[in-house]
């Protein structure tokens, strides 16, 4: 392929950082110019699986595909083939193992942000471009949700086809979808939607998403579920939703599994703020919010037509530093 007359590379390139926030960056044989390690697909290879290779011949480092966040595809001058275009498919990664420079690569450096910047001429133009996103976003730590969150009387886990009766007996509710963009849901809308939910287990890229199950412990009953999805990875902001059934509502299920869910979010995955959208009218799930030490940031007069009229939306959010202090 040829952007504006000129050849294309396809490469996969990790932004690659230590625990001092410091940037790993690699110099071919042959070459000045420091750039992020990586390098060409195989053919019929998926980016992943190319990044892993790439860094097991050139660093010796083996990494877990799950420790790779999805920064999306970006597109520059190529360093070393001049005339030629790149377009990358662009992951980070968090890595304290020590690497050896291997196979094409003479020198693997870790540089401060301030030190790459100063390489002028001699840093790749897809790294510089790398240098303009925001650095906030090497903080983010992508995550597989591949064991349930267990709090005194829940466990929070991945949706199964077995929750679909009980996940409609409440979607299916009038009451329930009464403040939701959503109507009541007909069984097999449900049962497409758990199939789906059941198989989202990675947070890796805006806009990836977990419907969790919330079961209680004692008898394994399914109350309702609980939605976390990454909203921004420029601001490491994410946003949450639930609904417990009504039949137990009134219990302290819902404050109890978003609590649980807030503390892996912020600990494990890095995020900095997360938000709640909610219908104003819809009260009790505001009173969680407060429950929850969110705060109402905004509250925006018709902006959404939904069912027939213009609703409001309350902006709820909660930082991480005021969570930690609670």
């Amino acid at each position: 392929m040829t952007e504006a007359g000129r050849p294309t590379i396809h490469v996969v390139a990790a932004f690659t950082t230590d625990p001092d926030d410091r940037i790993l960056m690699v110099r071919k044989h042959g070459s000045q110019v420091f750039m992020q390690p990586g390098g060409k697909p195989e053919p019929g290879e998926e980016p992943v699986e190319a990044l892993v290779r790439e860094l097991a011949e050139e660093l010796l480092v083996e990494v877990d595909p799950d420790d790779l966040a999805v920064w999306g595809r970006f597109e520059a001058d190529a360093a070393n083939e001049p005339g030629h275009h790149l377009t990358a498919d662009v992951f980070a990664l968090r890595l304290e193992a020590d690497v050896s420079a291997a196979a094409e690569i003479a020198e693997a450096r870790w540089f401060t942000r301030e030190e790459a910047a100063a390489l002028g001429d001699r840093l790749a133009p897809l790294a510089r471009r790398m240098l303009e996103l925001p650095e906030v976003r090497s903080r983010f730590r992508p995550a597989r949700f591949d064991r349930p969150l267990e709090t005194e009387r829940l466990r929070l886990r991945l949706m199964t086809p077995d929750d679909v009766d009980v996940v409609h007996s409440y979607q299916s509710r009038e009451d329930v979808a009464r403040f939701m963009t959503w109507g009541p849901r007909t069984r097999e809308d449900v049962a497409d939607r758990v199939a789906h939910w059941s198989r989202a287990d990675r947070l890796r890229a805006e806009g990836d998403y977990l419907q969790l199950g919330v079961e209680r412990r004692e008898d394994g009953a399914l109350l309702g579920h609980l939605y976390l999805r990454i909203a921004s990875l420029d601001n490491l902001t994410a946003s949450i939703g639930w609904t417990v059934h009504p039949d137990h509502q009134g219990n302290g299920y819902a404050t109890e599994g978003a609590t649980a869910l807030l503390s892996w979010v912020f600990g494990r995955l890095g995020i900095h703020r997360v938000v709640a959208d909610l219908d104003p009218r819809n009260t009790e799930s505001a009173a969680l919010c407060r429950r929850l030490g969110m705060r109402e940031e905004a509250r925006f007069r018709q902006d959404l037509w939904s069912k027939g009229e213009w609703t409001d939306t309350g902006v709820w959010a909660l930082l991480s530093s005021d969570f930690a202090e609670r």
